[in-house]
């Protein structure tokens, strides 16, 4: 009976060792983006604050770009919707410009979709929206947002495209 109590407390001893040397490796393993907000895109994939979204699987993507002269500078490839990392927003009001195109999947810009809509939304705890058209460059005001509060910018194609088509563009959200 001594005995058995002896191997049981030994692998029991083993056991709590085993578990918390993994813990311990796992910690080691955590970046130093740690501590930076982030969303979980197609339920795996986590975007840290202020990164880029890039999908391999359907060529979609949003990036920052540009200087600090403006809250975000963007540019995106989607088909249906693609939603960036957060940013702070240094404004109550804000000027959001977007300008786009349709190209095909080889990049090559297709005519005749002058019109086409998409929507770029500004999201927090609540969105607010601004629709577009494809050919021209356009811009429009979202008011009642927190200054130095957290927002995503999401694009979404309203319009319909064929599952080789991508909807390409650009845009910044300034203060004002």
């Amino acid at each position: 009976m001594k005995k058995f109590k002896k191997i049981i407390s030994i692998l029991f001893i083993g056991v709590f060792v085993i578990f918390s040397s993994n813990s311990v490796f796992a910690a080691n393993q955590i970046t130093d983006k740690k501590d930076k907000a982030f969303v979980i895109v197609n339920g795996q994939e986590i975007v840290y604050e202020g990164e880029n979204y890039d999908n391999p699987n359907t060529g979609e993507y949003i990036h920052w770009t540009g200087e600090r002269s403006s809250d975000k500078d963007f540019t995106f490839k989607i088909r249906y919707s693609v939603q960036s990392s957060k940013f702070t927003v240094h404004s109550s009001k804000v000027l959001i410009t977007s300008n786009a195109h349709i190209e095909n999947v080889y990049g090559n810009v297709l005519s005749g979709y002058n019109g086409h809509l998409y929507q770029v939304t500004i999201d927090g705890f609540y969105s607010r929206a601004l629709q577009f058209s494809v050919g021209s460059s356009q811009s429009g005001t979202i008011k009642g947002l927190k200054n130095g509060g957290s927002y995503r910018v999401t694009i979404i194609n309203n319009d319909y495209l064929d599952g080789n088509k991508y909807l390409v563009g650009s845009g910044s959200v300034s203060p004002l």
